[in-house]
C-alpha cells in the first residue's frame, strides 16, 4: 500500500511539475526556421512576425535561415528538435511537395500545425528586356517555344503553378532555372538571365517599381492592392487560380497547451498594427488559419497534390 501511495504521489507530482512547465511556456529562446535564403518572402514576413511574438511571448523570437536542397534542409533540420515548442518550422507548400518526391526523411505526420499567417497569390511576371507587355503576348511566346523560367526552388509553390499552367494551357514546357529563394528568382529576372517566373508581389515589388520586372496577370479572383493596374488571369480569359500559402509548423509530439499557445500568440501577431502595416507596405495578404484549420488545409493539399505529381516527375 506504501509503495503505491508513493508511486502516486510521484506521478501526482510530475504531473504538476508538467503543467507549471507547460504553463511558463516559453522560458527560453524560440527559434523560426526559414528553409529559404535570407532576403525572400517567406524570411522577411517571418522576421516581421518574429518581433512581434517577441513581445507577446516574453521571450526573444529569431530567424534561422536554413537554405539548401528545395527547403528540404531547413525542413530536416526544424523536424528533428525537440518537440517542445522552441524550434518552429515556417512551412510552405515545399513541405507537401518535398514529402512527395520522395527525398526526405521526413512525413506528414511529421509536423504539426501552428497556423497560417498568408496567402500570396501567384503573379505571372517576366524581364523588361523581353518585350513581353501582355499576358496574351506571354502566353503566345510560352507555345511558340520553350522560355527559361526563374523559381524560388525545385517543387515550390511557383514551380508547381508553372507546371500546371504548362499543362493547362499547352505550352511549351519552361527550361527551369532553379534558385534557393524567392530574392534570387527575381535578381535573374530582372538581370535577364531567365525570361519569366511566377512569384508574389512582396519579394519583387522592388524590381518592379524600378520597371525591371513586368507583371502581366495576377492568378487570383481579384486584383492584386499594390498592383491595381494589372489584370487578374480570368479577366483576361484564362481560368487559372493559384497562390503560395505560408504558415508556421513544429515537430509531431509537441504538447497540445504549446501548440495551443503558439497558435494563439500567432493570432495575435497578425491582429497587431505594427504586422498589418508592414505585412501591406511589403504587399503580403494577411490570412490567418488556426492549428487546426491549417493541419486540415496540409491535408488537403497532400491529397491535391498527390493527383498531380506527375508532373514534377516528368521535368
Amino acid at each position: 500500500m506504501k509503495k503505491i501511495l508513493a508511486l502516486t504521489l510521484a506521478l501526482i507530482l510530475t504531473f504538476a511539475l508538467a503543467s507549471t512547465a507547460l504553463a511558463d511556456f516559453p522560458e527560453k529562446e524560440v527559434t523560426i526556421v526559414v528553409p529559404f535564403k535570407a532576403g525572400g518572402n517567406v524570411d522577411l514576413c517571418c522576421r516581421i512576425i518574429a518581433d512581434e511574438l517577441t513581445k507577446i511571448l516574453g521571450q526573444q523570437v529569431i530567424v534561422d535561415d536554413r537554405p539548401g536542397g528545395g527547403a528540404i534542409i531547413g525542413q530536416t533540420y526544424a523536424l528533428s528538435q525537440p518537440a517542445d515548442g522552441y524550434t518552429m518550422l515556417a512551412l510552405t507548400s515545399s513541405f507537401v511537395t518535398n514529402i512527395l518526391s520522395g527525398d526526405t526523411e521526413f512525413g506528414m505526420e511529421d509536423a504539426t500545425a501552428i497556423g497560417q499567417f498568408c496567402f500570396d497569390p501567384e503573379i505571372v511576371v517576366v524581364g523588361a528586356d523581353t518585350g513581353i507587355t501582355t499576358i496574351d503576348e506571354f502566353m503566345a511566346a510560352a507555345k511558340a517555344e520553350s522560355l527559361t523560367n526563374s523559381t524560388p526552388g525545385f517543387s515550390t509553390s511557383h514551380h508547381i503553378a508553372s507546371l500546371i499552367m504548362t499543362e493547362k494551357f499547352g505550352l511549351t514546357p519552361f527550361a527551369y532555372m532553379h534558385t534557393d529563394g524567392s530574392a534570387e528568382q527575381v535578381v535573374q529576372l530582372a538581370g535577364g538571365h531567365a525570361q519569366v517566373g511566377l512569384t508574389t508581389y512582396g519579394g519583387a515589388a522592388t524590381l518592379i517599381a524600378e520597371g525591371k520586372i513586368v507583371p502581366l496577370a495576377v492568378c487570383n479572383t481579384e486584383r492584386h492592392e499594390a498592383l491595381p493596374d494589372v489584370p487578374t488571369m480570368a479577366e483576361c480569359g484564362y481560368d487559372f487560380t493559384y497562390g503560395a500559402y505560408r504558415g508556421f509548423a513544429v515537430p509531431a509530439g509537441t504538447p497540445e497547451e504549446v501548440v495551443n499557445k503558439l497558435s494563439a500568440a500567432l493570432k495575435e501577431a497578425m491582429e497587431s498594427e505594427a504586422v498589418i502595416k508592414a505585412f501591406n507596405d511589403s504587399g503580403f495578404p494577411i490570412m490567418y488559419l488556426d492549428a487546426a484549420a491549417y493541419q486540415t488545409m496540409l491535408d488537403d493539399d497532400f491529397a491535391g497534390m498527390s493527383a498531380i505529381y506527375y508532373l514534377l516527375d516528368e521535368e
